[in-house]
């Protein structure tokens, strides 16, 4: 299996504001901690984000996303149904599987149906509606840096997911896709051309986008190919559909119920004190 990693910014790092996917992640986190300070009274502002990184860390979810979910939930009712089965992973399976399980799984298959070098996994961000890098391998740092979140259109896979189509760039220094600072990026991580692979659910949504990169120009690439990881990014937007509707409410209330037991904690000190 191909090294695969799960995005760069898990971790809250108040000194790694540079990177653009470091500063919407911030802005996440600093949402969902006002929120939880206003729904359990908590005034210290570490504590509301310690009952994020807990949960974070117990059910490897990144702190962006169980963020961002955090910050927006609403009351409702529960629908209860399976996981939808993947085309390309067993992991996706439980009550509370792991997203990012299953996204190294969709890169493996990428690099495996292209024989390529490096993938990735651009999820579009729920506040900010641009695509954050989820999931990669042989990527290098400052790829990961520069491209680690994409406004509008400004990449193939922003574009994929913008549009729902298969996005082919045969030469990137000489796609309209990219600006000059792109292309010098691109040419300094070993990248010459793309292909993003949209992944849309079975209501037209667009989640992001598969991405598979290559060390020459002008690859050779397998209409089959394009089909079959085609039909791995929509299976993985169905099941994406599933874990935000089914899963991430279970992980809401987690975060919820260890605030509210860190806020019943600091009260049982006050008084013990």
């Amino acid at each position: 299996m191909a090294d695969v990693h799960i995005g760069d910014e898990q971790t809250f790092n108040e000194s790694a504001l540079v990177a653009p996917i470091n500063l919407i992640s911030h802005v996440a986190v600093r949402n969902a901690v006002a929120r939880l300070q206003e729904d359990h009274g908590i005034t210290d502002a570490d504590k509301a984000f310690r009952a994020l990184l807990t949960v974070s860390r117990r059910y490897d979810v990144k702190l962006r996303h169980l963020s961002a979910a955090v910050a927006g939930a609403e009351a409702g009712t529960r629908r209860v149904t399976s996981a939808p089965p993947l085309s390309f992973s067993l992991r996706g399976r439980g009550r509370a599987p792991k997203r990012s399980d299953v996204f190294a799984d969709l890169v493996t298959a990428a690099v495996e149906l292209f024989s390529a070098p490096a993938a990735a996994v651009q999820l579009r961000d729920a506040v900010f509606g641009g695509v954050c890098i989820e999931s990669h391998t042989g990527l290098a740092e400052r790829f990961r840096h520069h491209f680690g979140y994409v406004e509008d259109e400004g990449s193939a896979a922003a574009y994929a997911t913008a549009h729902c189509e298969v996005v082919r760039v045969d030469d990137v220094a000489a796609s309209p896709l990219y600006n000059f600072t792109d292309m010098e990026v691109l040419a300094q991580s070993g990248v010459r051309a793309e292909v993003a692979i949209p992944m849309c659910d079975e209501d037209g949504r667009n989640w992001g986008a598969v991405t598979v990169m290559f060390d020459t120009r002008r690859p050779r690439i397998d209409p089959f190919a394009v089909e079959m990881l085609h039909g791995h990014a929509d299976s993985c937007a169905q099941w994406l559909r599933w874990y935000d509707s089914e899963v991430m409410p279970t992980l809401v209330d987690a975060v919820h119920e260890v605030a509210a037991a860190l806020v019943a904690e600091t009260g049982s000190a006050a008084v013990s004190a």
